[in-house]
């Protein structure tokens, strides 16, 4: 695990949100009373155990606890996008999804790859957009990699300028993962846990993340092995033991609505 100064500080940052950052019975008795925002307090309530996650592996070095948590956040954030959601920063809503995938929940990862109220028809087909690298993540998790292909031979006949370029290493794991390419695989994932691309890519991070993951690296290093790859590539930004696909023997959610 990760033992740098700006690791210890998400950790504290992550505790000191947990130790007074939400009112849980609040948001639990809106929800239940149908008297208050039922999805953003789902949304609160899916940020908390984002963080209990977050603090169950990199504190305590629970996985199980750490795949329960993520499990509800997914519950959480089905919940709440089944109420309200919209076509925004799907690459955003698609990193996010991790989460889903690190908890090894089959059904929730099913649900959020069918789930299209998320996702511009017009937004995911064009080469110059983030949409289209999500898209691409949804297609490489769902295995239709005839799509996949022939989605990157269009990025690789017309590539992207400007700000889009900053995804073209991205284009290469799914070629890679399409391909059978091990050791392309390997190759974009260690660049994307190089000091350099850690930096480049902070934006992506969320408040509980930066510092400790490298949400690419692991998604793609989980997609990876969703599809039968154990990638070698060693580094404290990939939790090795949230790789490997193995679910729960059983799932608990946390509240009882989501029951």
């Amino acid at each position: 695990m990760l033992d740098t100064k700006e690791s210890l500080i998400r950790l504290d940052h992550i505790k000191s949100h947990l130790d007074g950052g939400f009112d849980i019975q609040r948001c639990v008795n809106y929800i239940e009373t149908g008297t208050g925002d039922a999805a953003g307090c789902a949304s609160t309530l899916s940020r908390h155990s984002y963080a209990k996650g977050m603090q169950a592996w990199f504190e305590l070095g629970d996985l199980n606890a750490a795949k329960n948590w993520f499990y509800n956040w997914g519950l959480l954030t089905k919940y709440e996008f089944e109420l309200r959601s919209d076509k925004m920063s799907l690459l955003h809503k698609v990193l996010q999804f991790s989460k889903i995938l690190v908890s090894d929940n089959d059904k929730l990862t099913k649900w959020f790859c069918g789930f299209s109220e998320i996702r511009d028809a017009k937004r995911i087909e064009s080469v110059t957009t983030p949409d289209f690298t999500a898209y691409q993540i949804i297609l490489s998790v769902k295995g239709d990699f005839e799509s996949v292909v022939s989605r990157c031979e269009r990025v690789d006949n017309n590539p992207p300028k400007g700000d889009a370029k900053r995804y073209l290493s991205d284009n290469l794991f799914f070629k890679s993962l399409a391909d059978g390419n091990k050791a392309g695989m390997e190759e974009v994932i260690a660049e994307l846990v190089s000091p350099k691309m850690i930096k480049a890519r902070a934006a992506h991070e969320s408040g509980y993340s930066q510092g400790l993951i490298s949400t690419f690296a692991v998604l793609y290093s989980k997609i990876a092995a969703l599809h039968g790859f154990k990638l070698d590539v060693q580094s404290p930004y990939i939790p090795a033991a949230w790789i490997p696909i193995a679910p729960l023997p059983f799932y608990s959610p946390e509240y009882d609505f989501l029951k």
